[in-house]
Formats: C-alpha cells, sequence, structure tokens
C-alpha cells in the first residue's frame, strides 16, 4: 500500500491583503444586487422610521446661581450687622431645589400634568392616516373599526379628580355624537355621562371636557395620575446641570412632543424656582424685622430708665466736670457695653433658629463671657477714681448706649423694611427658553447616514455569508488562491449534454435493473487465459456475433439487453466547449503525471452528483483517442453509474472480481474505443469499504498498472462515505472534482482534510459544471454532510439549475 504524502493544500495565509481585497470585490461584484437590495432596504426602513417617528423638540432656559447673596439680600446683610455672615450657595444643592416638589408642583397643577389624554388609533397606520385629516374634520373609519381614531378628531380635558382607587387606571371615554360622551372603566362598565362644555360627576369622578369633536364610537384614553407620581415624573424628565465647574450657570432642559408646551413648562420652573428663591430671601427679612420689632419696646423702656437714673444722680449731687481720666474711662466703656449690647441681640437673634445647646449659641455666649472680662479688667484700672465720680460716669455710659442702641436700632428697622421690599435673591433668568424650530430627535441626516452603512455592510457581510455558508465556490482562482490547489481545467456546463440526459430521463426506471445486494457465490475462478488483450479480443468477437452469455471458465457473465446509454459528449458533440475544455484537462493532467509515483489516477469529489462519472468517461475516451491503452474503473460499489456512458452491463464487475466470483479477463470489457477498456461496479455489496481495503485490490491495481498505460478510477463521493479515501492512498495521483457552485469553502476544505488524512497525493482539482458568463448568478446546491447515498438513480447532473 502506498503511503505517498499529501500535497499541502490547506488554506492560504492571510498575509497577502491584495489578494483578500480582490477576492472581496469580486465576492461583492457577484453579488452586487443582494448588496443593493440590502442596503436600499435597511435605507428604505431608516427614512421611514425618520418620517413615522415623533419628532422630539427640547427646549433650554439659563439661570444663574450668585455664589455670594443677591443684590437685595446684600443690602439686608449689609444692614443687618448683627447677623452671623451668610455661607456661600452652592450650585449642587439649587439644582436640587430646582426639581424639588415646592418649585414642580406648582408647574404641575398649572398645566394639568397631573393627567393625560390620547385618542385609540391603530398601530403605524394611525400615525399614516392622520396626515390626510384635517383639524376638526374627522376621517370615515376604517376596516369598519369605528372605535379607532383615524385622524382630525378634537379632544381636550380641563380637569378631572378621580377617587384613590382609580389613580393610575387608564379610563376609555367614548363619544356619543354630538359632543356628548361617557366614561367607562376597564371592565367596560359606565362611570359618568356628560356633554362638552359642561362639568361632569358621577361615583367620585368629576370631570369638564372643554372640546370633543370626534365620530360617534371613537374612543379616547384618559388617566388621573397620583399628584406624587406627576411631581416625580416631571422633577425627573427635567435635565438641570451646571455649564462648566463653579461658575453658577445652571441650563434647564426639558423634552416633549409639543415645542410650545415645553418651552411654556421651562420657563415655568424657572420662575418658580426664582419666585421660591425671593420668597426665602424675603422670609429671613421679615423674620430678622420681627425680632426687630419685639426689642424695640424694651430698649426704649431701658433709654427711658437710664436717662431717668442719670437725671436723678445729677439733681442729687450737682454737675461736675470729668477729669482726663474719667473721659477714658466713659468712652471704653461705651465701646464695650456697645459689644456686650450687639452680642446679646445676636443671640436673642439666634436663638429663635437653634436652642442654647447649639454651637452658634454657644460661641456667642463664649463671646460675651470673654467681652465681660475684658469690660472687668478694664473697669480695674480705674478703681483710683472717686465712687461719686465713678458712679456718674456709669450712669452717662448707660444712658448714651441705651440711647445709640435704640437709634441704630430704628435705623435697622426702616432699612429691613425698604430691603424687604427690593429682596430679589440670588438667583437671576439669564436666557428664558425659546420655541424651538427643529426636533433634537431622531436626527434624520444621522439616521439616514447610519442606515445607508448599515446596509452596506449587512449587505457585505451577508453577501459574505452566503459565499461562505450557503452559496458554492464558483471562481477557480479563488480555490487555488484559497486553498493552494492547482485547478488543471475549468469544464463548461453543456446543455447538449443535458438536452440528451433528459431525453433518457423517462427510461432510467426500466433501462438499468438494479444489480444484486450481495455477491453470488459461483465456483471459483477456472485457469486464467493468457494476456489481457486476448481477453479483450475474445470478448470483442463474442458481442459482435451477437451471443448473449459469454462463457468464461465456469462462470458467465450475462449481457443486458436493457442497459440505457448516456451519449459520450466527445462523440455526440466532439466540438463542444465542454468537450474543448476536457481536451485541455487531458493536457494538463498529463503534465501533472510526469512526477508521479504510479500511473493510477483517483477522480473523486467532495459530494454525490458533481459530474465524476461524466468526466471520467469522456475524460477516458480522449486519453485513449490520443493513442494510449486506458483502463477505466468503477470503484463507486455503492452507486456505480459509470456503465451507463458507455453502454455495457453493470453485472460481473470490481466486485466480483475482489470477492473471486469472476476473473480479470471476464470483468475488463472492451468499450468500442479504440485503447478504452472499462470495469464496472457490479453488485452492490454490503461492505464495499471492507472490500476496497482488502490485499487484492492492491494487487489488482499493481496488474492493471503494468497492462495499461494509465488507470482511471472513479470512486465515490469523499464526504459520503470513506471509500474514496482508501483508493486515494492507492492511487499515485488524486484529482478532486467541484461542481461549480455547489461546495461551500467549508465543504472544500474539508474534503482536502479528509484526503491529508488519507495520505492521498493531490495533484489537482477541476471546477466543473461551470456557467459559460463568468459572472452568470449561480442557484445555490445545498446539501449535508450526512448525505444518502444509496443505489437508487443520481440526479442529473447536467439539469440547469
Amino acid at each position: 500500500m502506498s503511503t505517498y504524502d499529501m500535497l499541502d493544500h490547506g488554506p492560504a495565509p492571510s498575509s497577502d491583503e491584495d489578494a483578500v481585497m480582490r477576492d472581496l470585490l469580486r465576492m461583492v461584484m457577484e453579488q452586487i444586487w443582494w448588496v443593493i437590495g440590502i442596503a436600499a432596504s435597511v435605507i428604505l426602513a431608516a427614512v421611514i422610521y425618520t418620517k413615522l417617528a415623533t419628532p422630539i423638540y427640547s427646549a433650554d432656559a439659563l439661570l444663574q446661581v450668585d455664589t455670594q447673596a443677591g443684590a437685595g439680600n446684600a443690602a439686608t446683610q449689609k444692614a443687618i450687622s448683627l447677623m452671623l455672615p451668610a455661607a456661600p450657595v452652592r450650585t449642587d444643592a439649587e439644582i436640587e431645589i430646582i426639581k424639588s416638589r415646592a418649585v414642580v408642583e406648582p408647574v404641575v397643577d398649572q398645566f394639568r400634568l397631573n393627567f393625560s389624554t390620547s385618542a385609540r388609533t391603530m398601530p403605524v397606520l394611525g400615525r399614516i392616516t392622520p396626515l390626510f385629516a384635517r383639524k376638526g374634520h374627522p376621517l370615515g373609519a376604517l376596516f369598519g373599526m369605528s372605535s379607532y381614531a383615524w385622524g382630525g378628531e378634537q379632544f381636550e380635558v380641563d380637569s378631572i379628580t378621580v377617587p384613590k382607587s382609580l389613580e393610575g387606571t387608564r379610563l376609555v371615554l367614548r363619544a356619543l355624537g354630538e359632543g356628548r360622551f361617557e366614561l367607562n372603566d376597564t371592565n367596560g362598565g359606565t362611570l359618568l355621562s356628560g356633554t362638552a362644555g359642561t362639568q361632569a360627576s358621577g361615583n367620585g369622578i368629576t370631570l369638564f371636557v372643554k372640546t370633543l369633536v370626534a365620530r360617534s364610537g371613537t374612543e379616547f384614553y384618559v388617566t388621573r395620575y397620583n399628584q406624587l407620581d406627576a411631581v416625580a415624573a416631571l422633577s425627573t424628565s427635567l435635565q438641570v446641570a451646571e455649564k462648566g465647574h463653579d461658575t453658577g450657570v445652571v441650563q434647564l432642559s426639558y423634552t416633549g412632543a409639543n415645542p410650545h408646551a415645553i418651552t411654556d413648562i421651562v420657563n415655568a420652573v424657572a420662575a418658580s424656582y426664582l419666585k421660591q428663591r425671593t420668597e426665602r430671601a424675603q422670609e429671613e427679612a421679615s423674620h430678622m424685622l420681627d425680632f426687630l420689632n419685639s426689642e424695640l419696646p424694651r430698649l426704649r423702656d431701658e433709654v427711658k430708665k437710664t436717662e431717668t437714673a442719670l437725671s436723678e444722680y445729677q439733681s442729687k449731687v450737682g454737675s461736675f466736670q470729668p477729669t482726663q481720666e474719667a473721659g477714658v474711662y466713659l468712652a471704653g466703656g461705651l465701646d464695650y457695653e456697645k459689644q456686650i449690647a450687639a452680642l446679646r441681640i445676636q443671640r436673642a437673634q439666634l436663638l429663635q433658629r437653634f436652642t442654647e445647646e447649639a454651637p452658634e449659641v454657644q460661641q456667642i455666649d463664649s463671646q460675651l463671657a470673654a467681652m465681660s472680662r475684658e469690660k472687668a479688667r478694664f473697669e480695674d484700672h480705674f478703681t483710683t477714681l472717686p465712687s461719686s465720680e465713678r458712679n456718674a460716669l456709669a450712669l452717662q455710659r448707660d444712658a448714651k448706649v441705651a440711647e445709640e442702641i435704640y437709634v441704630a436700632l430704628l435705623n435697622k428697622i426702616q432699612e429691613l423694611s425698604i430691603s424687604r421690599a427690593g429682596t430679589i435673591g440670588n438667583v437671576h433668568i439669564i436666557d428664558e427658553a425659546l420655541v424651538p424650530s427643529q426636533p433634537v430627535r431622531p436626527k434624520a441626516a444621522l439616521i439616514i447616514g447610519a442606515g445607508t452603512m448599515l446596509g452596506i455592510l449587512g449587505g457585505i457581510l451577508f453577501a459574505f455569508c452566503r459565499r461562505r455558508f450557503f452559496t458554492g465556490v464558483a471562481d477557480p482562482e479563488f480555490v487555488e488562491r484559497r486553498f493552494q490547489l492547482p485547478i488543471f481545467g475549468s469544464i463548461t456546463f453543456s446543455p447538449e449534454q443535458a438536452r440528451s440526459d433528459r431525453q433518457l430521463s423517462a427510461l432510467r426506471a426500466a433501462a438499468l435493473p438494479a444489480p444484486r445486494s450481495t455477491p453470488t457465490e459461483v465456483p471459483a475462478v477456472g485457469a486464467e487465459r493468457s494476456g489481457v488483450m486476448g481477453l479483450l479480443g475474445s470478448r470483442a468477437a463474442d458481442l459482435k456475433a451477437g451471443k448473449d452469455a459469454v462463457p468464461v471458465g465456469t462462470q458467465t457473465v450475462i449481457a443486458s439487453g436493457k442497459t440505457p446509454m448516456r451519449p459520450l459528449l466527445v462523440k455526440t458533440h466532439p466540438y463542444d466547449m465542454t468537450v474543448e475544455g476536457l481536451r485541455g484537462l487531458r493536457a494538463s493532467l498529463q503534465f501533472g503525471l510526469i512526477d508521479a509515483p504510479n500511473r493510477i489516477i483517483a477522480i473523486t469529489s467532495p459530494a454525490p452528483s458533481d459530474g465524476k462519472s461524466f468526466l471520467c468517461a469522456n475524460l477516458a475516451t480522449l486519453i485513449a483517442e490520443s493513442g494510449k491503452r486506458v483502463l477505466l474503473i468503477d470503484a463507486d460499489l455503492r452507486r456505480g453509474r459509470l456503465a451507463q456512458y458507455l453502454g455495457r452491463s453493470p453485472n460481473g464487475g470490481l466486485t466480483e472480481l475482489l470477492t473471486g466470483q469472476a476473473d480479470f479477463e471476464t470483468v475488463a470489457r472492451a468499450t468500442g474505443v479504440d485503447g478504452l477498456h472499462f470495469i464496472a461496479a457490479g453488485a452492490y455489496p454490503p461492505n464495499p469499504s471492507e472490500i476496497l481495503t482488502s490485499p487484492r485490490f492492491s494487487e489488482m491495481l499493481a496488474r492493471f498498472e503494468q497492462e495499461f498505460d494509465l488507470v482511471i478510477v472513479d470512486t465515490p463521493p469523499l464526504l459520503a462515505v470513506a471509500d474514496a479515501a482508501v483508493i486515494a492512498n492507492l492511487a499515485g495521483s488524486t484529482v478532486l472534482v467541484m461542481r461549480a457552485g455547489a461546495h461551500t469553502e467549508t465543504h472544500v476544505a474539508e474534503a482536502l482534510k479528509k484526503l491529508k488524512r488519507a495520505r492521498a497525493r493531490v495533484i489537482g482539482g477541476v471546477m466543473n459544471a461551470m456557467p459559460v458568463k463568468s459572472h452568470n448568478r449561480q442557484g445555490t446546491y445545498d446539501y449535508a454532510y450526512a448525505y444518502t447515498y444509496s443505489a437508487g438513480d443520481p440526479p442529473d447532473i447536467h439539469a440547469p439549475k
């Protein structure tokens, strides 16, 4: 058994980028209409989407949040010097305030966002029909579907209240004609009835329909939401973000299908926020005014009390002239008393917001204690003053401090009253929202552009997958480049052969009786006659004499009188384009056999119906006509039909030879072509692989090689059974026949891999049934690895696809 290594015919390395690009371009051009069709479909879908999709608009407003207090508030803070300095405003905190319920809820009530209304429309079609309707002129019911709104209807609800149990429930409002309606629940029960323009009530529901222009039977949906859910929905839909970093500029955005409505909503939210901030600033000033007004009577009493005490002391002791030291004592005492009085007022103001344990109040207490100690140390420096003088100075100091604090308090109250009226808060509206003219989505140009790119890529991907997994390989150059497999020839599809085959298709069932399923037991083979050529001469004479039975030793081969004959194309149409391709294949094959270890050629294919038998019969005839002695063997012991091309009986062939039921001289038959002899498949055995792997088969091949110039073996398909790999291992050369368009890359690669595992010597391939025009569209020839391979008649390999 030969062990010749198979030439390396694997997939070529992918480093040749130019070849890959050429192959990709060729693949696209071969399936250009598929690519164009898919791309056009995707582009059309993108265009339809941009036309039918609801346009979404966006309205934007710009707000400025001062990091310091606003103008009015600054004046207030400057006037109220007794208060603590205000902390800087944080923008992220203001963003949360904008989305708070206090700001958003008034907008929800203003624009009635706590309920929704919509017409019942047909999906997709309901977006198209309104394009042909006029507002206020409803279209008629299409297809008898009167409950759907087809366009032109007018429906507006001014207000609705429902019980808690019906919040979030979609209620159905059915028009009854002439502005009348009825409201139903989800089960179809009537909740109330009414007329547009008047308020209707019933079952705890209050509904005011402002406008209703619709065909009788048209249905609308009304849903009343929970107040908190409506506020949360608007708050979530608002997009609030700071522009830049620490700029204090906030952008407020809102999107929706109605450009006018979303513009009004954005401006309303901005106004609500500004109002909330202004009221907050005014509230602080009001609280301060209330506190100062509450302190004013006490300070007034304090002034009167100190002035009365000073007056009584002066009338008692008389007037005195203060010394320089007494003047210093008086001025210093006044400063300390003013600071202590200011801290006490500030503490009283803080106690309105905090408890005595609060850090802010405790800080003021510590400052008061420190100031009192400083005052005590200051007074210790003047202990040498006479007590009468000190008492007089103390009374003067108390009266002066009380008067100055009282006057300052009056001035502050007046300033606060004026500043509260002009308070504007720390927020300013820079840009109000304007009605948008263009939708933000869908972006028609972007979607169509993306659809174009996606369509082209999808078309190319489809073309690649179609050729890779569904459409067979039909380009010889691609096979050579992809698998490094030389292609000896491209045999074009022959309409003449197909016509002849169709004429004989009616005779197939009766022309060839099914061979025996098992070899028939016959006596042992008699003595062999000398020489193959002598036998063939005797056999030819018997056939010319018209003998029906030819005795050979103890065996008899019965000639079939019903054998249908597939005409040989090289005989019936010697100048056909297909025959010219076979002549080219003959020349290429002769060069490929120069280095072959033997003169045995195995011709195989990946799958059934690839045209192996057609090619073997015609190629063997052409080689024999060139003056060579050729033996053609039908080694397909499962479904061999090579005898049909030569008009010979399939009985008494290779099976009988290998099982010892017939001898070599009996099975080798003349064909009517000088130099061409033929061994049929014989009976179909149950174990063809075991018969072909027997030593007798290799011995017979060696004997045939000695008697003939060339031995051509027609094998079964590679991917169907293992017989072809066995024969390819014994043959010195193997040729792989591929039907154009019948095999994917995976199938070809699998066939070559199987030959490589069998250590076969693959010298090249043949592309069979090629279309006459290189760019003709080809149909696919689908099959799986698990072929049905039985004794039934094969399909017509030349039938047009």
